[in-house]
């Protein structure tokens, strides 16, 4: 045959399936300019220079990674739906005399037309879309200094590399296929219902069991610490769940429906669950598939969300002075008073502008609370978490601010108030004279665990403590804060350096800056928020298309077996509601048991906030509601742009 032939045979061929092709070459273009952009921006010699750039780097480098391997077995799913509506074509070509080799040949070229398509177009567009990205990645990590986005070779050539192997990989399983089917397997194979399948009661109930133990994990888990290591535990055991309970329990509940003769011998229901049924396996598959995917967008982006307009709340956490400088090993008075000398006069030299210095020795110890109790314990992820910090009143700076207390009080301030007039620390019993104070320039917040800071009346007591605890598992720290002037930031930058420089020789010293940390912060949960927009529309694409798919597919094969309905007396407007009573059940169900997904993976996912100090739930259930909303919003749209379509095949 001419060389042109085969060219001609396959751009015809996706002219003809262009209902099919065109999606699916979009959701390509899409994912290449994703992972496009996100390399381009991780090659951006700008984006190490400024602060926090290594971080960034490093998170989109995992966001890259995850966004490949998502797209390779997205590409490899949608890819099946095509060579399903293509099998009676590829069966014609045998029976009219092409050889496996030939039919090869014009799959070869079909594949290397669309996949030539979408790639140029999808770098393209990462390209041309790429600054306004960067621009807007910059907006999120609150970035002002000028910074350009420079065109990157090396993510060309590593996207085009990455996904030319996915798409070789795709024909290579499509090549395989069409060698080891034969003409009447693939004609058969376009048009061929599933058999009733069996009821499989212990898959059934093998997918209830997996489901409720990971609810139960996510439901009852009580620290960060444990939300953490039990994360990927629960998420697996739901993923296996949803897909048991979709393929084996929605079988069980179909015939369950049908034994209900009242609801059964209905038309619209009799045809609908009956449709359902002879190809629920199929089926299920997709629809669990929609509902992990649903479920994955909601937390994506609530969570990053979460992150993101939390971030000066987590900044205020972590640095409440513009200056903090921390020994984590035990100084004598003597030793505590020159580096508070030395600090003074670092700062006085560099002219910098200090409103406050505020210093104190304390002890750090960890546990949990219960109830009027706070419990020192060095094994405690099993309960609720607690950082505590017991602070002597007789420090200079801190009798200015809380005047004196007998040995009997303390005053408590931290994440959680304490309404109790008593509190037992280990077996030591005071009165609470304030239990809930605004403690300022608090250290070490920076915490996973609910911090609480117990201010004593000196260091005698502090000393009771720390032996009802037990030394080993108390630390002896000494801390500075230092609030200054925005003003002088400048000089404060050099009088750090020397700071450093001149505390370099010194064991377990700490010096941090509010400006750096901040950096640090935008940049991580920017950077986050960032990944999450994209791994959400990632997500979102593969859902809609999903749908999509799932929809053409059935109007396809029901196009036929309606027209039965018609001839054998049913009207149209029976036929329309049965066929709205199985879309709406079939379209709507993963969404309903994605939010149930949401809903009880919502108190670890709390945990895990708190674990990334997004202590305040009020903004998770927020952002929660709003990402939910907006994804029911665009799930109608699409499910009733797809609906369309399938109406028009059907008819």
């Amino acid at each position: 045959m001419n060389k042109s032939f085969y060219g001609s045979l396959a751009m015809n061929n996706i002219k003809k399936n262009a209902r099919n092709y065109v999606p699916y070459m979009l959701t390509c273009m899409l994912s290449v300019m994703i992972f496009y952009i996100m390399l381009s921006i991780v090659y951006n010699p700008d984006v190490t220079k400024m602060l926090g750039g290594a971080t960034l780097r490093s998170l989109l480098g995992f966001g890259v990674g995850v966004i490949g391997f998502f797209s390779a077995i997205f590409l490899f799913y949608t890819n099946s739906f095509l060579i399903k509506q293509r099998k009676r074509e590829l069966a014609l070509y045998n029976i009219l005399g092409m050889a496996k080799r030939h039919v090869g040949k014009v799959f070869f070229l079909e594949t290397l037309m669309t996949s030539a398509v979408s790639l140029i177009t999808g770098l393209l567009g990462g390209f041309i879309l790429g600054k306004l990205v960067f621009l807007l990645l910059l907006k999120l990590m609150d970035v002002e200094i000028p910074m350009e986005y420079q065109f990157s070779l090396d993510a060309t050539i590593m996207t085009a590399m990455v996904y030319g192997a996915i798409f070789m990989a795709v024909l290579l399983c499509n090549l395989g296929r069409i060698s080891l089917s034969n003409p009447m397997e693939l004609l058969a194979g376009s048009r061929q219902g599933e058999k009733e399948p069996k009821t499989k009661w212990v898959l059934a109930f093998l997918g209830l069991i997996t489901t409720g133990i990971g609810y139960y994990m996510a439901i009852t888990v009580t620290s960060p610490l444990k939300a953490l290591f039990v994360f990927f535990i629960a998420v697996l055991l739901v993923i296996v769940g949803t897909y048991l309970l979709f393929i084996a329990g929605s079988i069980a509940l179909l015939k369950l429906l049908r034994k209900n003769k009242a609801f059964y011998y209905k038309t619209e229901h009799f045809t609908s669950i009956s449709g359902m049924l002879y190809r629920m396996k199929r089926n299920a598959a997709g629809l669990a598939s929609i509902c992990i995917l649903s479920t994955m967008v909601l937390v994506t982006v609530s969570t990053t969300v979460s992150l993101q307009v939390g971030v000066e709340d987590v900044i205020d956490r972590n640095m409440p002075n513009s200056l903090q400088i921390t020994s984590y090993r035990e100084m004598s008075r003597d030793e505590q008073d020159a580096l508070v000398e030395q600090v003074s006069g670092v700062l006085e030299k560099k002219q910098v502008s200090m409103e406050y210095m505020r210093h104190y020795a304390y002890v750090s110890a960890s546990g949990y609370r219960d109830g009027n109790r706070l419990v020192p314990d060095v094994s405690f992820m099993n309960n609720v978490m607690m950082q505590m910090y017991v602070i002597p009143l007789t420090e200079s700076s801190m009798r200015t601010s809380y005047g004196s207390l007998r040995p009997d009080e303390v005053i408590i301030g931290g994440d959680q108030k304490v309404e109790t007039d008593a509190i037992m620390i280990g077996n030591l019993e005071f009165k609470v004279k304030d239990g809930s104070s605004d403690f300022v320039g608090a250290p070490d917040t920076g915490s996973m665990a609910d911090a609480y800071y117990v201010l004593v009346a000196d260091k005698n007591v502090a000393d009771k403590i720390t032996q009802e605890i037990g030394r080993e598992y108390c630390s002896q720290r000494f801390f500075i804060g230092v609030d200054i002037d925005e003003d002088s930031w400048d000089q404060t930058q050099v009088a750090i350096k020397e700071l450093k420089a001149n505390l370099k020789g010194e064991g377990g010293m700490r010096i941090e800056d509010r400006p750096s940390l901040s950096a640090d912060f935008h940049s991580i949960y920017g950077g986050l928020l960032f990944i999450g927009i994209f791994l959400g529309l990632l997500f979102l694409m593969m859902t809609v298309l999903i749908i999509y798919y799932k929809q053409i597919t059935e109007g396809y094969e029901d196009s036929e077996r309606y027209k039965i309905m018609q001839k054998v007396g049913m009207s149209l407007s029976e036929v329309k509601r049965s066929i709205r009573s199985q879309i709406l059940i079939v379209f709507f169900l993963p969404l309903i048991v994605a939010v149930f997904h949401v809903a009880a993976a919502f108190n670890m996912m709390s945990k895990l906030l708190i674990a990334l100090q997004i202590p305040t739930v009020s903004l998770f259930v927020i952002s929660t509601i709003g990402t939910l909303l907006a994804f029911v919003v665009i799930y109608v749209a699409v499910y009733s742009t797809t609906a369309r379509e399938y109406y028009k095949l059907v008819k």
